[in-house]
């Protein structure tokens, strides 16, 4: 069993690895009930190859989002790239999430899987994007103790990684138009070399309920490996999954729109229920050369989601739905 462990460091900066593709990523998302505003924003350092990939994405209540990526120069890890900034308060309690600069505002979303397209096409808005992101502490983290991630994660995804439950509260501003938002998803944060195509396909569901109680759950199917882990934070208390199960309804392609998804997660003879259904879909892909030389395409889609627990409670959060695209076609619609 891995016997690692996390430190109050470990929400910082680390020393970079020797490998072209080491990466240090940070990310949040949120979905606010009251005002219907979702959003995320990461950061990856790659400082080996000069250069960190940076997006920052809004869902506004209407269908439109506003979306940025950039592959911003940086000449060494850190914590600010291509406009985005965080810092580090409390450990695991407090972190703050800024960006300051363009977005596409994206009449339909769909129009990403065209991104040379979508960006010169689509009109740019200034944003200014002040959050302050609430968590718990160490103890609701997945990954505190570093066995949690081969319950989730596959060969080439990162060598530390931790995820939890988070709340955002601050400001969206897009152009002339300014929200107040206070919404609830999910944080993670890994290091170390990084294959997006580690993966077939992925699925990640993010639900919170409150302070105490929601869900984050991985299914991964790589080459060599598959996992179905997570964990569920019930009354404060937290869980690491023994399984979980879950059926996806689908729209009609080519666009294979991800409408509700039903999960149960269970720990020994307790489970749990849930189904979530997307306010929002914004996809972004990942090329690179395949086991055969020839180009594969990994489609990632993102997506703000109301959930219902079967007890009727509501919850806010995020699906983020990863496939290779195989003549078209998304290859993990089956599962």
């Amino acid at each position: 069993m891995d016997e690692r462990r996390l430190g109050d460091a470990d929400e910082g900066i680390h020393p970079v690895g020797p490998e072209l593709n080491w990466n240090e990523s940070r990310y949040i998302d949120f979905r606010d009930p009251e005002s219907g505003i979702g959003g995320w924003f990461r950061i990856g350092m790659r400082p080996n190859e000069g250069r960190a990939e940076m997006s920052a994405c809004v869902y506004l209540p209407d269908g439109r989002a506003g979306f940025f990526f950039e592959r911003a120069p940086i000449d060494g890890n850190g914590l600010t790239a291509g406009g985005q900034r965080w810092s580090i308060g409390d450990p695991y309690r407090e972190n703050t999430v800024r960006y300051r600069g363009p977005m596409l505002l994206l009449d339909d979303p769909w129009a990403m899987t065209d991104p040379k397209r979508a960006y010169q096409d689509s009109p740019r808005v200034d944003a200014e994007i002040d959050l302050t992101v609430h968590s718990t502490g160490l103890s609701t983290v997945m990954g505190r103790e570093q066995w949690h991630i081969d319950r989730i994660f596959l060969p080439g995804q990162a060598d530390w990684h931790y995820q939890h439950l988070c709340r955002s509260v601050g400001t969206v501003r897009l152009g002339d138009q300014t929200w107040r938002v206070d919404g609830r998803g999910g944080k993670d944060h890994s290091w170390g070399p990084r294959n997006w195509h580690a993966k077939i396909y992925l699925r990640w569901l993010i639900c919170a309920v409150d302070d105490d109680t929601g869900f984050m759950l991985v299914r991964a199917v790589g080459p060599t490996k598959k996992t179905r882990g997570g964990f569920v934070l019930d009354g404060g208390e937290f869980h690491v999954v023994d399984d979980f199960t879950f059926r996806s309804r689908y729209g009609p392609g080519p666009r294979h729109v991800l409408e509700s998804v039903s999960v149960t997660a269970t720990v020994g003879a307790r489970s749990w229920s849930a189904t979530g259904t997307p306010q929002g879909w914004l996809p972004v892909r990942h090329r690179q050369p395949g086991p055969d030389g020839r180009e594969a395409l990994l489609r990632i889609v993102k997506s703000p989601t109301v959930w219902t627990w079967s007890d009727g409670r509501a919850g806010s959060g995020h699906n983020e739905w990863h496939d290779l695209v195989v003549d078209g076609i998304p290859i993990g619609l089956d599962d």
